[in-house]
């Protein structure tokens, strides 16, 4: 939850409705660019594309909170213009560093993340070409031959089962217990 609250690294973005029209703008653009053949592409080319969004939106925050903090540390000094934005670029950066430093750490591991995802999909787009070159070559009775088949793993109807539900949690502290028997 911590992820959902600060909405910098969770796996679900909440958006605003201009941050949807954005985000929408920018994944088809991309989706366009990147061209995915197959469903492991398309998994990784979103994937690159939340990282791209989250980053963006990483900068958007960092931008504001010294922006923010240049018009709070600002002061109705007689000083030349310039030394006054230093000093308030200063006092902005001392005040929030703990909130750079965050944004600094999360903006790290997405750029660490977003390199990996661009290497395998571009690792998976060369193996299916370089597979689509190979077919030319093969008949449609091979090509068939090779497909995926779900049944070589057995039966596959009714091979799950459903999981039943948890039991709730046993309380952890004695103001717990007493809530739980006076509820009962």
């Amino acid at each position: 939850m911590n992820a959902v609250r600060h909405n910098l690294s969770g796996q679900h973005l909440m958006l605003l409705d201009t941050e949807a029209e954005a985000y929408n703008r920018m994944a088809a653009s991309m989706l366009i660019d990147l061209n995915p053949k197959t469903e492991p592409e398309r998994q990784i080319a979103q994937k690159v594309i939340d990282i791209n969004f989250r980053l963006n939106r990483l900068t958007t925050i960092e931008n504001n909170i010294f922006s923010f903090g240049l018009v709070s540390n600002e002061s109705d000094s007689p000083n030349d213009d310039r030394i006054e934005v230093m000093a308030a670029q200063t006092r902005a950066w001392i005040e929030r560093a703990s909130s750079f430093d965050c944004l600094g750490r999360y903006e790290a591991r997405l750029s660490r993340q977003l390199l990996k995802y661009q290497e395998e999909f571009e690792r998976l787009q060369a193996e299916r070409k370089k597979r689509e070159f190979a077919d030319r070559h093969r008949s449609s009775e091979e090509i068939e031959q090779d497909k995926f088949d779900p049944a070589s793993f057995g039966h596959i109807e009714k091979s799950y089962r459903i999981l039943t539900h948890l039991p709730p949690p046993k309380p952890s502290s004695t103001a717990e217990i007493v809530a739980d028997e006076l509820a009962a």
